[in-house]
């Protein structure tokens, strides 16, 4: 597959047309770096100075705690972009370690490109704002539910609490594996505490996403 076919899949590429894709690709000067599985791509404290686009494969971010141990922040398959929202920031630096799940290819834009690319086509500046308002909002989320809910049980309950609407549904917007990152926990672990709450009745599965609750009083029970 080539770049074209490759960026036809990206995020901030979505909704343009082939013509004025070609158009960018020939305009703009990029390069393509290919990564082994497991393999660093950058470190925490690295300067961003490339937009940085997974074609292929898949990389995730992950922190070292004090004792040594490291915990995955975010996985990002192909068609992601990684650090969107950091390279015109004023420190404008890796917050984690970058590393390839699988074998991967990435491309790299800098940041004059990148702007020359906005100005190019108003769809692809429009798309980007998109994705790292998505993305802050995503994290703001992940934040809250570590922050102010330890366990799983209480965490999926809060969910489910800030997502009901006035006639007790809950329509998922994020896959499990999603809102299991959002929490920060394995997502057999979730899917294991949802079944739970499903097989006692306190939740009630109407279609694949979506959920209803018959009482919030008996959910609220399950809190720990």
């Amino acid at each position: 597959m080539d770049i074209f076919e490759k960026l036809k899949n990206v995020e901030i590429f979505k909704g343009i047309d082939d013509e004025n894709l070609k158009t960018l690709l020939i305009e703009l000067k990029y390069k393509v770096k290919k990564f082994d599985k497991n393999e660093v791509v950058a470190f925490r404290g690295d300067e961003i100075k490339d937009l940085i686009i997974v074609t292929e494969g898949e990389v995730y971010t992950e922190m070292q705690k004090l004792n040594g141990d490291s915990i995955v922040v975010d996985r990002l398959p192909e068609g992601s972009v990684l650090a969107g929202a950091f390279i015109f920031g004023k420190d404008n630096r890796f917050p984690v370690d970058v590393v390839t799940a699988s074998d991967s290819e990435l491309i790299y834009i800098s940041k004059d490109e990148v702007i020359r690319m906005f100005q190019l086509n108003e769809r692809l500046l429009q798309n980007y704002l998109g994705v790292i308002s998505n993305k802050t909002q995503f994290l703001s989320k992940k934040i809250w539910f570590s922050f102010t809910n330890k366990s799983i049980n209480n965490k999926l309950i809060a969910y489910l609490l800030n997502n009901m609407n006035r006639n007790n549904y809950v329509l998922l917007q994020n896959s499990m594996k999603e809102i299991a990152q959002m929490f920060g926990v394995a997502r057999p672990s979730l899917s294991r505490v949802l079944k739970e709450f499903i097989d006692e009745g306190v939740i009630i599965r109407k279609e694949k996403n979506l959920l209803e609750i018959p009482s919030k009083d008996v959910l609220l029970e399950k809190v720990d």
